[in-house]
């Protein structure tokens, strides 16, 4: 009987899926950059020196019509790194094979994110 280790390595390279969950996390990461320029623009603007000195009016609230669209995408980016986290686990099988970390990354954060909302805007 053949031991484990010497069975061929039938994969012949990354397979649909593999691919799938690569191009899930780029797309992830890519729709990070809208989603901190969105948070960016919805935070409180930050009072400087020169504001104080010609008594310039800045923004202390969050602007929530923007920081809603930030929190659409990050529902969005909930559900997309959730779809490849699934992907990932029903293809886990080997020994080499490995959970993405930046998949599980974007959940984590999209989650934070997404429970900073409704504690601070909605209870």
């Amino acid at each position: 009987m053949a031991d484990r280790n010497d069975r061929q390595e039938r994969r012949k390279g990354p397979d649909i899926w593999l691919r799938m969950i690569q191009w899930i996390g780029l797309i992830s990461w890519g729709l990070m950059l809208p989603l901190l320029y969105l948070i960016d623009r919805a935070k409180p603007e930050f009072e400087t020196f020169f504001d104080k000195m010609f008594g310039l009016q800045v923004r202390s609230t969050w602007n929530l019509d923007v920081y809603r669209w930030a929190v659409m995408l990050m529902f969005f980016l909930l559900i997309l790194s959730a779809v490849g986290l699934i992907i990932n686990k029903t293809r886990n099988r080997r020994r080499e094979d490995y959970y993405r970390i930046n998949l599980i990354i974007i959940f984590l954060l999209s989650a934070t994110g997404i429970f900073y909302y409704v504690a601070k805007f909605l209870l």
